[in-house]
C-alpha cells in the first residue's frame, strides 16, 4: 500500500512536471490522435494525462473533452496497470460496464490505451483508440503501431516540458 501511495506521488510530480494540466488542448498533441483513430478505423481517439483525480485530455478526435474524474475513465487503469488495456466490449466486462463513458455519452464499447511512458519509465497518461461497438481483439501489428505513436507523444510531450523550462530559465 505504502509503495503503491510513493509510486503515484512520484507519477504526480511527472505529469507536473510536464507543465500542462489545466492547460488547453495541445495542437502539435493532435497528430497523434488522428493517427491512432485512423489506423484504427475508430470514431474516437484521445491522449490523455492522469493527475491526481482527473483525466486530462490534452488532445482528442471525434470527442470534445477536456477533463474527467479519474475514476470516470479507462486511462486510469492502463497507467495502474503500466501496459496496454484492451476492452473488447466494455459491456459486457463485468469492472468496466458501469463506467460513465459506458453507460451513458458517449456509450463506449472498446477501449485500447498505450501507456505514455517518460524517459524515467514514469507512465503518466495514455494515447487510446475508442469505439461505440465491440470489437475483435487487436493485431499485434496494431497494437505495435499504438504503443509507438504513444512513445512518439511522450517523447514530444517531455521535449515541450524541457523547452519550455530552459526558455523560462
Amino acid at each position: 500500500m505504502l509503495l503503491k501511495m510513493l509510486r503515484e506521488r512520484k507519477r504526480s510530480s511527472a505529469v507536473a512536471g510536464l507543465d500542462t494540466i489545466g492547460t488547453p488542448a495541445e495542437p502539435g498533441l493532435h497528430r497523434f490522435t488522428e493517427q491512432a483513430a485512423q489506423a484504427f478505423a475508430a470514431p474516437i481517439s484521445l491522449l490523455t494525462l492522469v493527475h491526481d483525480d482527473r483525466l486530462w485530455a490534452k488532445a482528442s478526435t471525434g470527442l470534445d473533452m477536456q477533463c474527467l474524474p479519474r475514476q470516470d475513465g479507462f486511462c486510469s487503469y492502463v497507467v495502474e496497470r503500466a501496459d496496454m488495456l484492451e476492452v473488447c466490449d466494455a459491456l459486457a466486462d463485468p469492472f468496466f460496464r458501469t463506467l460513465p463513458p459506458v453507460m451513458g455519452d458517449p456509450h463506449i464499447c472498446y477501449y485500447l490505451g498505450a501507456p505514455l511512458t517518460l524517459a524515467g519509465g514514469m507512465d503518466v497518461g495514455a494515447l487510446c483508440v475508442l469505439d461505440t461497438k465491440p470489437r475483435e481483439p487487436a493485431s499485434r501489428d496494431q497494437r505495435a503501431y499504438l504503443a509507438g505513436l504513444a512513445r512518439q507523444a511522450a517523447t514530444m510531450l517531455e521535449h515541450r516540458a524541457r523547452t519550455k523550462g530552459s526558455l523560462a530559465a
